[in-house]
């Protein structure tokens, strides 16, 4: 690519060519923006403009303007759930669907090692709902070598897509509960991710008649049992009882997060037994809202995965998080 300084007195071809630079009307009023590539009939109206000098680029055949480079970096970078669409001199992505949005983030910053390229997204393992901007891809200069583009390409080629929705699969959820006054907050919360409430029991006081329930529950298909009102303290707790005498394995008790840091984790056969302090409940964002979505879109939560909740995990007011509104959607770091 070429730059250009071009006097008002000089006879040169100007169509073709991209502006560096606002071109104003008598008026101030923006008439052509930086990044316009010029055309012919654009020419009568550039004319009528009060300037002496504008500043062009003239491209060379491998070279891209900003909308070309970034269309083209949107459909590199854009995996399942996603859809792209311009926005200006960028390239959005957009969610299809609501979803659990996944970011391999070291080869996102490999893309943004590549000069002139500008990719940037919504956190990793962020809940989003449909129709909302997950990523922006554009370049940073005008304009750009296809090279660079290329070289973006390969990145993505060698490991998938950067950028990715994974959709909630619902699971049919059974609830044993203490306390009534819990259940509301868990039935919103589950509605929105789409899952159906099938019962909702009292919780028994002796582990031979949890164990008796929940037997009586057990499916062939993934399921979510719900306990609400265990002792995570207590390791003589009934529901411990019971679940030691399913078989069943105890993934993780407390998680590095606040609210919910006495939340556990077990599973038995298909079923993911989820326990919920009442301190992890309520409208408010919890311990609870990071380890539902990875359930039902990825099917488990890694050991890995929980330990990494601790950053960010202080989810108290004035810490970054706020309560859920009507709707379910969450304001927090990791919700949308």
């Amino acid at each position: 690519m070429r730059a250009l300084a071009v006097d008002r007195q000089t006879e040169q071809e100007l169509a073709g060519r991209i502006l560096c630079h606002d071109v104003r009307g008598s008026d101030r009023e923006i008439v052509f923006r930086k990044g316009h590539l010029l055309r012919a009939d654009d020419m009568p109206r550039l004319r009528q403009c009060p300037w002496t000098e504008i500043h062009l680029l003239e491209l060379a055949p491998d070279d891209l303007g900003q909308r070309e480079a970034g269309q083209r970096l949107a459909g590199i970078l854009s995996g399942a759930g996603l859809h792209s669409a311009p926005a200006g001199h960028r390239h959005v992505l957009k969610a299809t669907h609501n979803g659990l949005l996944k970011i391999d983030v070291p080869r996102l910053q490999s893309v943004n090692r590549v000069a002139g390229i500008a990719v940037f997204t919504r956190t990793n393992d962020l809940v989003v709902r449909a129709d909302q901007v997950v990523a922006e891809a554009q370049i940073t200069p005008l304009a750009i070598e296809r090279r660079a583009i290329d070289e973006v390409e390969q990145i993505v080629r060698r490991g998938g897509a950067v950028v990715r929705l994974l959709p909630f699969t619902p699971r049919e959820v059974i609830v044993w509960k203490r306390d009534d006054r819990l259940v509301p907050a868990v039935t919103e919360k589950l509605r929105w991710f789409g899952c159906p409430l099938g019962e909702v029991l009292a919780l028994p006081a002796d582990a031979g008649a949890i164990r008796a329930t929940m037997e009586d529950r057990l499916k062939p298909v993934p399921t979510l049992f719900l306990v609400l009102g265990s002792n995570a303290l207590d390791p003589l707790d009934p529901v411990f009882q019971a679940l030691e005498q399913m078989g069943a394995n105890m993934q993780r008790m407390g998680m590095p997060v606040h609210p919910g840091t006495l939340l556990w984790i077990a599973s038995w056969r298909e079923v993911t037994i989820v326990g919920l302090p009442s301190c992890g409940l309520g409208a408010q964002v919890t311990a609870f809202d990071l380890v539902l979505p990875k359930i039902l879109a990825e099917g488990a939560i890694g050991d890995e995965e929980i330990a990494a909740l601790g950053h960010g995990g202080m989810l108290v007011r004035g810490a970054g998080a706020e309560p859920v509104d009507q709707t379910n959607e969450v304001r927090s770091s990791r919700f949308e």
